[in-house]
């Protein structure tokens, strides 16, 4: 899938972080929010997710980690979510991975939906992935946030 430009300009939001980020949907709807936490940043889900809304949320992310020093640590709430959003994992794998891990990203703790479509879609991310950035996927967020936040930062090699 090609990554489409952002519904949205999004750049006063990633020039204000450590503000949290509301990404809405065309409808004005809050798909995702980006929070910022000492040690971690989270993403937390809502609604009915597309491919599309995983893939500006994605870019988003990676614009803050370019722009801001950020912790390498994501946690990726998709409690409340509903859809497949599997559509996208193809670009997260190729083309979104590479630049994330670049930008100093190590870890993720997601955790699953209890909608069928999107744990299937974050279990297919998870084979694409691990181990190039640790991943664990969770049932609940206390589980999923323990097991991040006891993740050792790498030391970045220097050039």
């Amino acid at each position: 899938m090609k990554a489409p430009l952002y519904k949205k300009d999004y750049s006063d939001a990633i020039a204000a972080w450590p503000k949290s980020v509301q990404l809405r949907n065309i409808n004005g709807s809050v798909f995702s929010t980006l929070i910022s936490h000492p040690d971690y940043i989270e993403s937390k889900w809502n609604g009915h997710i597309t491919a599309g809304d995983v893939i500006t949320t994605a870019n988003v992310y990676l614009d803050l980690m370019q722009t801001h020093k950020c912790p390498g640590k994501l946690l990726n709430d998709k409690t409340t979510v509903t859809g497949d959003w599997s559509e996208a994992n193809d670009w997260l794998e190729f083309e979104w991975l590479p630049l994330a891990i670049q930008s100093g990203l190590q870890y993720i703790a997601h955790i699953y939906s209890s909608n069928m479509f999107s744990r299937l879609s974050a279990r297919d991310l998870y084979l694409r992935i691990n181990p190039r950035v640790g991943m664990q996927n969770f049932n609940n967020r206390e589980e999923g946030l323990a097991w991040l936040l006891s993740q050792p930062m790498k030391v970045a090699r220097s050039a």
